[in-house]
Order: C-alpha cells, then structure tokens, then sequence
C-alpha cells in the first residue's frame, strides 16, 4: 500500500510540474472514486472493446498490450505468456475486423503501416491478413469468415475477461 501512495505522489508531482492542471484533476477524481484500489478487469475490457475497437485507436491499443507485456515478463509461467500473446493476437485480428465492418479500410492499412514489422515478426499466421483490406468480402472467405461471427468475438471477449480475471486474482490456471 505505501508504494501505491508512493507512485500516486509521482504522479502527482509529475502533474503538477509540467502544469497538467486538467489532467491532475481528473486523476484526483477517479483515484477517489476508485473503490476496487486495484486493476478492474471490466474496466481494462470496456477500455478495449467499447473505446479503443470502435474509435480506431490502434496506437492505443497496441500500446495497451505493451503495457501489460512488461508487466507480466516476468513470468516465469510460459503459458501465461503464450496465452496472452494469442489473445493479443485474436484482439488485433477484431480490430481488423471492425474497421473493415466499419467500412474502414483506410484503418486496416494504416494498422499494417504502423504494426505490419512487429506482426510478421510474431508469425507467418499474420501474412494472410495483409490482403485482407484487398480481399472483396473477406466475411465469406473460408480463411477470414470465422473471424466475422458473433460468436467469435463473443468467445474473444469472454477469453479476454477471464484472462486478466485470472491473473489479477492472482491465480493462474494452467
């Protein structure tokens, strides 16, 4: 606890000097009404779903996982590592997914301008997705069309929410 008071005075100084005023005061406001002190799982998946998927952004997105990566490298747990680096790779496939559903192709290339390096660098599974911007109804292509069901998405945000579930409970399941 006396690192959390800690941290929340760096930040707070932070704030302060570079005269973030607005910034600080919002801060205050949610640390106050902050009843769990601790991550929120189902605010961590509306963060995902319900603001950075339709908003497009993709920057904030992968920045998200990077985050979490660092924090979970320490693991010495090589199926957590692989499981969340699936799910990071199914959550990035939806955003794909939902800009093309969106009519926004545009955000699909700008995606693979941005990450294409890093994503052909996790795996040869990620080649295929470079035509898909270019593909006419990639919801019927027998290689994309799984990725266009409801159920689908519904078992990626239910494997999402159950992941961080536990792992924030600090039980793993393996």
């Amino acid at each position: 606890m006396e690192n959390m008071q800690y941290a929340e005075e760096l930040v707070r100084e932070f704030l302060v000097f570079r005269g973030f005023t607005n910034t600080l005061q919002a801060f205050e406001t949610e640390r106050c009404t902050d009843i769990g002190k601790m991550f929120q799982v189902y605010k961590i998946l509306d963060l995902i779903f319900a603001v950075y998927i339709p908003k497009f952004h993709a920057e904030k997105l992968v920045g998200l996982f990077s985050f979490f990566k660092q924090c979970f490298s320490s693991w010495s747990e090589t199926t957590m590592l692989d499981t969340f680096s699936k799910l990071e790779g199914s959550v990035l496939r939806y955003y794909i997914v939902h800009a093309l559903q969106s009519g926004r192709k545009d955000k699909v290339v700008e995606f693979f301008g941005m990450n294409g390096n890093d994503l052909l660098l996790k795996g040869s599974d990620w080649t295929a997705w470079f035509a898909i911007p270019y593909v006419k109804n990639p919801s019927i292509d027998p290689q994309f069309r799984v990725y266009f069901s409801k159920e689908w998405y519904e078992a990626l945000r239910l494997s999402v929410r159950n992941f961080f579930s536990e792992v924030f409970n600090g039980t793993h399941i393996l």
